[in-house]
């Protein structure tokens, strides 16, 4: 009984953490209104929390070994209770940002000290569905962030979304204080090298992988990041190779299966936004929906994903990582597909129906690799691969909305290009819209108004046909980003139970 209420404070716990990465977002336009700020200012306080898990998350494997993981996990809960009681009590756009930071510090501790204390909690055998539960909140999370957030704000204040973490961080706290117990801890010497290089290395990719979309990926800013990224992560890889206490002890990288499963979470979690992100985005951009419905038309992925999870723990003994990884990537396909001819006018009921599908294809396929690795990474390393693991996440899910969003960028203006070659003098479109205007003089416009009201709606008519066909390559995209999953997924296989 002990264990699963360990598995509940840690929940409770992951649920603060999860929420918070996608509830700031619709909050920004009324933070820009309330102090004056320019949407790149603001843009900080979504890009500071990712650029301090950067930061963080390489080092918590070191604090939970050196310190104990159940007070650095009570740590992480009270820095994150605070900065959130900060970031509500904000007096400016740059205060704000700080507080961010200070909220992000514990943030950044409290995904990997979970994992990594179920991990030693929960045995082998019962592992698989402790996993699974925990992922429930993984997949519900970034979809109700966007739905309460939207609540919040349009009915209360900015500032609530913030106020929220208060009442459900301190019971978190009071029950992580009574029933975890502290594990054991060892003397290392902290690697500060390779703390400075990865915190460099691993925030500036975050940075610049965050704002590649709005300033360009070829831009000197973006580029320069890259290449700091690059030139740090380098140098901190052969730091760990040859320094006695290494930050991430490279031989994580032996283990074939812990590879591999974070590689497959890279690519599904880059594929996951594909319709936590664009799916809300189409709702609010085409159809003029408000964020609150938009995001619950993700209710049925929701509860999709929430049924598979447990079952996908129970098969996992059974089936085995791989299979079941590539059964959820052609669940995923099946319901992603349709999604690359979804339409302004496509019926509302039809498109939850895809999403459920989508939903359960993610619960089949979101736990089983985390639990393999750590099934069979040995305890020594466990730390440090839960914290690098969950790096990957935070990566992988930064890419996908990034790219994402880039093609949406990108690939518009191309499509609007090719409707304006095709309204051209005497062609059918051109006399069709002539007939709208028409159509306009009989309503009682002049000749002027009429041309005028026909030349402003062709221009959103053409707009918004050319935007939808930029979201059909963004949702092919997320497929393509699905598929890339099967292939780390090829070397998830066990020849033994228990194959290190």
């Amino acid at each position: 009984m002990q264990k699963w209420l360990v598995l509940a404070v840690v929940v409770l716990g992951l649920s603060l953490d999860l929420l918070d990465m996608t509830i700031v977002e619709v909050a920004i336009p009324d933070i820009m209104n309330q102090f004056g700020a320019d949407i790149h200012l603001a843009q900080y306080v979504v890009t500071a929390y990712m650029m301090t898990i950067g930061l963080v998350e390489p080092v918590t494997a070191y604090l939970a070994e050196t310190r104990g993981m159940k007070k650095m996990y009570i740590a992480s809960l009270v820095v994150f209770i605070l900065g959130s009681a900060l970031c509500a009590e904000s007096w400016s756009i740059e205060s704000l940002i700080a507080f961010r930071v200070v909220q992000a510090i514990g943030g950044g501790m409290i995904m990997p000290l979970s994992l990594a204390i179920v991990q030693k909690v929960f045995g082998k055998e019962e592992l698989p569905l402790a996993m699974g539960l925990m992922g429930v909140p993984l997949l519900i999370a970034p979809a109700v962030g966007p739905v309460l957030g939207g609540y919040l704000v349009e009915h209360f204040s900015w500032k609530w979304i913030f106020w929220l973490n208060i009442p459900v961080g301190i019971p978190a706290f009071l029950a992580a204080w009574l029933i975890l117990t502290e594990f054991e801890t060892m003397q290392r010497k902290f690697d500060a090298l390779g703390f400075i290089l990865s915190g460099i290395g691993f925030s500036s990719l975050l940075l610049a992988i965050s704002n590649g979309p709005d300033e360009g990926w070829g831009s000197a800013s973006i580029v320069g990041l890259f290449f700091l990224s690059v030139s740090c992560l380098t140098l901190f890889v052969w730091v760990e190779a040859v320094v006695s206490d290494p930050l991430l002890d490279l031989r994580l990288f032996r283990h074939r299966i812990y590879t591999s499963a974070t590689l497959v979470t890279f690519f599904l979690m880059m594929s996951l936004f594909g319709s936590l992100y664009l799916v809300p985005l189409f709702l609010q951009q085409l159809r003029n929906m408000g964020p609150v419905d938009a995001g619950l038309a993700l209710i049925p992925e929701v509860l999709g994903a929430a049924l598979l999870v447990p079952v996908s723990a129970l098969l996992l003994p059974r089936v085995g990582a791989t299979w079941l990884t590539i059964a959820s990537v052609v669940v995923m396909t099946a319901g992603m597909m349709p999604l690359t001819s979804l339409e302004m006018d496509t019926d509302l009921q039809i498109l939850k129906q895809h999403l459920a599908v989508i939903g359960c294809g993610l619960g089949l396929g979101i736990m089983p690799a985390v639990t393999l690795a750590y099934s069979t990474v040995p305890d020594v390393l466990v730390n440090q691969g839960s914290a690098f693991l969950n790096l990957v996440r935070q990566i992988g899910s930064a890419l996908g909305v990034a790219l994402l969003t880039t093609i949406l960028q990108e690939r518009q203006p191309v499509y609007l290009t090719r409707y304006a070659e095709t309204i051209t003098l005497g062609s059918p479109a051109e006399q069709a819209w002539n007939q709208v205007a028409v159509s306009l003089q009989g309503m009682g416009y002049s000749v002027g108004e009429a041309q005028q009201l026909m030349v402003s709606l062709l221009v959103q008519s053409v707009e918004k046909a050319a935007s939808v066909l930029a979201f059909h390559d963004a949702f092919f995209a997320a497929v393509v980003f699905g598929w890339l999953t099967m292939v780390p997924a090829l070397f998830l296989y066990q020849r033994h139970i228990g194959e290190p």
